[in-house]
C-alpha cells in the first residue's frame, strides 16, 4: 500500500495558531492574557489562550496575531515561538496548535471585542493563571512561556529577495536594475503581514531593485525608514566581503529589532555569523539555504559582544506556485 494510500480518508489536520501575551505587573512580576469561552452546543466554556484556526493560505504567525486582536482587543508582537500543542478534536481530528510568547504593541490596551467567542479577558499572574486554564496542556506552554520571558530577545531578520527576472532573460545594461516578476511582487505584498509580526524598528536592504522592491511594500506599511547598504549587494559583497559584516555587527550593536534584505551569494555569510552566536539546536536552522521571498528570524538576547541566538524560526510568504 502506498503512503498515499494509506493517508487515504484520515481527518485532516486542523491547523491553529495563538499567543501567550505577557507584561509585567507590580513588583515586577510576570502577568500573562487569558481568555474565557462561553459554553457552545459543540464545546464547553473554559479559560484558555487567545487562539484560532487559520485562514486559507494564512500563515501560522499571521494568524497567531490575527487571534490574538480579535479576541483580546490587543495588537501583539510575537517573539520566541514556544512548544507546540498536537491533540484530537471532535471527529477525530488531529489539531495542531503553534503558540508565541508575544507582548502587547505600543499603546495596547485588553478588551473585549467578540463577545460570541470570548466574554471575558483577564490578566492574571502564574500562579492564577495555573488554577483558571482548564486543560493540562495549556499549563505546560505557560510554563514555557514563563521560562522562556526570562530572557528578553529582539530580532534580527535575514530576508532574500524575492522572484525576480532571470539573469539570462535580463536585457538591461546593469544587473542592479534587474527587477522582481509579478510573483516576486506578491511575494513582497504576502511579507507585509509575516513581517509586521515581529518588532521590527529599523530596515536596511541592498540598493539593487529586486531587494528594494522585496521590502518596500512592508516600509511602506510599517512607515519605516528604508536603509540602503551597498555592502548587502552583490557587487558590493564582490568588492568588499568583509563589509556585509560590519552591517551585521551594526544591528547587533544597536539592539534594536532590523530586517537585512540580501541575495542568495550574501545571505549565507550573515547566516554564518548568527550561527556563530547560537546554540547547536538553533545552528542548522540558521545556515539552511533561504528560499527566494523566504526569511528567518533570529531571535536575540543581549547586545553587541554580548549579543546570543536563542531561538530561530523561518517564515515565506504564502503565494501560488
Amino acid at each position: 500500500m502506498t503512503a498515499a494510500a494509506a493517508g487515504a480518508g484520515a481527518p485532516a489536520t486542523v491547523e491553529a495558531a495563538g499567543c501567550v501575551v505577557v507584561r509585567r505587573g507590580r513588583g515586577g512580576e510576570p502577568q500573562v492574557l487569558l481568555v474565557h469561552r462561553p459554553a457552545t452546543p459543540r464545546h464547553g466554556r473554559d479559560w484558555s489562550w487567545p487562539k484560532g484556526k487559520l485562514e486559507e493560505g494564512e500563515p501560522h504567525a499571521v494568524a497567531a496575531v490575527r487571534e490574538t486582536l480579535e479576541e483580546t482587543g490587543c495588537r501583539v508582537l510575537l517573539t520566541r515561538p514556544l512548544p507546540e500543542l498536537r491533540y484530537r478534536v471532535e471527529g477525530g481530528r488531529r489539531k495542531r496548535v503553534r503558540y508565541w510568547l508575544a507582548f502587547t504593541a505600543p499603546g495596547e490596551a485588553a478588551g473585549t471585542p467578540s463577545p460570541d467567542e470570548v466574554d471575558e479577558v483577564r490578566w492574571c499572574s502564574a500562579e492564577q493563571a495555573r488554577e483558571l486554564l482548564t486543560y493540562p496542556h495549556d499549563v505546560r506552554v505557560l510554563d514555557a512561556a514563563l521560562a522562556a520571558a526570562k530572557v528578553r530577545t529582539w530580532p534580527v531578520l535575514l530576508l532574500r529577495h524575492g522572484k525576480a527576472v532571470a539573469r539570462q532573460r535580463w536585457r538591461g545594461a546593469q544587473d542592479a536594475e534587474r527587477p522582481l516578476l509579478e510573483r516576486g511582487h506578491e511575494q513582497a505584498r504576502a511579507l507585509v503581514p509575516l513581517l509586521s509580526c515581529f518588532d521590527v524598528r529599523e530596515a536596511v536592504t541592498s540598493p539593487w531593485a529586486r531587494c528594494v522592491q522585496t521590502l518596500l511594500p512592508a516600509a511602506d506599511t510599517a512607515s519605516w525608514r528604508l536603509h540602503e547598504e551597498e555592502a548587502l549587494s552583490e557587487g558590493g559583497f564582490e568588492a568588499d566581503p568583509a563589509g556585509v559584516g560590519a552591517v551585521l555587527d551594526g544591528a547587533l550593536a544597536s539592539g534594536r529589532g532590523a530586517v537585512l534584505c540580501s541575495h542568495r551569494p550574501v545571505l549565507p555569510v550573515l547566516q554564518e555569523r548568527l550561527a556563530a552566536l547560537a546554540g547547536d539546536g538553533e545552528r542548522a536552522l540558521l545556515r539552511r539555504k533561504l528560499a527566494k521571498g523566504e526569511f528567518v528570524v533570529a531571535h536575540v538576547a543581549g547586545r553587541g559582544a554580548e549579543a546570543r541566538v536563542v531561538a530561530v524560526e523561518r517564515h515565506a510568504p504564502a503565494v501560488g506556485r
